[in-house]
């Protein structure tokens, strides 16, 4: 296969997908090359209000009213009940001491509960990754991109990018004119043009130990049985992003509606008494020994993807020095992350697709203006700064949680404020 083609984008995340199915939708001609193929298990699964309000004005504005089901819990599973979601009404919190089961005496002290939306119908949601991302990736296809699956091959910089590789049995050849990196981690232009790292300006220094599990009790049944009252919660306190805060570190829960969690533990590596040698599934089972409400909760638990089990990352933070040149883009995950604290993840993606879309439409066939690519990547990493500094905060609050709750509500400031 030959062709010259306007765009070419490296990755087929939602990310990635979501901008070829723009642009192809415009008329232009985009290429959507992958190295791996979909469905396939990632995480940063949790919407927020900021993220659905992004991706309505992205449906309306670029004329992609299919996906707009997915802006709210209500019409996703009405619209599109064949890929998995979970309710997310809010961001709950709870505060535990080791070694101490959560009790009614103390509990009003030890949680926090922020509902988001009104209702169920209108709520936020979780995405099964593996369900959303194919979705994306099938809309792309579907408005006129050329899709490229399970695709290995070399790139080559210059005035047109140059990518030759091979895909089972048939050769590929493209040439392009633009280019946008949106491989997350895999950072395949950094690497490239030699772009230098500046990752340690970042303050946050974490990692995480995570997978997605089946027959984890929930939360509200832990509470339940330890006759705390849950009747003035604002909503189902699992209906969540569920935070529990520990003594050095937190554990993200986010149920799905198929019965299974995605489920991690966050910490900073350097400041962890747990032996990160050991076996993943030794390490995890440590973590949970701490705190009788966890262990209660995954006594019966079975891990159910990825199928390789349980993910341990080296330190999650990372940030370029550049995210955007002459003819070529990165999108936030590629040009930096810090950590799955506050749910950014898909509203930060979002946000930048919007704004990097526009800037290749108004290109009028040509590269985008060089100013304009200049400040995309100037304020894509003050951004990922800003992040860094919001979640910094949480993590130098421990073990305090009455700490923890209030640096969480300069996150809360500044995301309504942008709502």
């Amino acid at each position: 296969m030959q062709a010259h083609v306007e765009l070419l984008i490296l990755g087929s995340g939602f990310g990635g997908s979501l901008l070829a199915a723009i642009i192809a939708r415009s008329g232009r001609s985009v290429a959507l090359v992958d190295q791996t193929h979909h469905p396939r298990f990632a995480v940063g699964e949790s919407s927020t209000p900021l993220a659905d309000a992004t991706l309505r004005r992205i449906a309306h504005r670029f004329q992609l009213p299919q996906l707009e089901p997915l802006v709210s819990y209500g019409s996703w599973k009405q619209q599109l009940p064949q890929l998995t979601c979970g309710l997310k009404r809010g961001f709950t919190y709870f505060g535990h001491a080791p070694n101490q089961m959560l009790t009614a005496d103390d509990f009003a002290g030890r949680r926090l509960l922020v509902a988001a939306s009104r209702s169920n119908e209108n709520s936020d949601t979780h995405w099964l990754r593996s369900d959303v991302d194919q979705f994306f990736f099938r809309q792309a296809a579907a408005t006129g991109a050329i899709c490229i699956e399970d695709c290995r091959y070399s790139l080559i910089p210059g005035d047109s990018w140059i990518l030759d590789g091979r895909t089972g049995t048939s050769e590929i050849h493209l040439t392009a004119t633009f280019l946008v990196d949106a491989s997350g981690n895999g950072r395949q232009l950094a690497e490239l043009l030699q772009i230098p790292a500046q990752t340690d300006v970042l303050t946050t220094h974490s990692a995480a130990l995570y997978a997605h599990f089946a027959n984890v009790t929930p939360n509200e049944v832990v509470l339940k049985e330890q006759r705390i009252d849950v009747s003035g919660f604002p909503y189902r306190c699992d209906d969540a992003a569920v935070h529990h805060v520990l003594s050095d570190s937190w554990m993200w829960q986010l149920p799905f509606d198929d019965g299974t969690m995605s489920a991690g533990f966050v910490f900073d590596p350097r400041r962890s008494m747990i032996n990160a040698n050991q076996p993943v599934s030794a390490e995890w089972n440590q973590r949970l020994a701490g705190y009788p409400f966890l262990q209660r909760q995954f006594a019966d638990a079975t891990v159910v993807r990825p199928p390789q089990g349980l993910c341990r990352t080296k330190r999650l933070q990372y940030l370029t020095t550049q995210a955007a040149g002459s003819n070529w883009a990165m999108l936030p995950f590629t040009a930096g992350f810090i950590d799955p604290l506050h749910s950014t993840g898909i509203a930060h993606t979002l946000t930048a697709i919007e704004r990097l879309a526009a800037l290749i439409l108004a290109s009028d066939h040509r590269r985008p203006h060089a100013f304009a690519l200049q400040q995309y990547s100037e304020e894509l990493l003050q951004e990922i700064r800003f992040i860094d500094a919001l979640v910094e905060g949480c993590y130098a609050a421990l073990p305090d949680f009455r700490l923890w709750c209030l640096w969480t509500m300069l996150y809360f400031a500044a995301v309504t404020s942008a709502e």
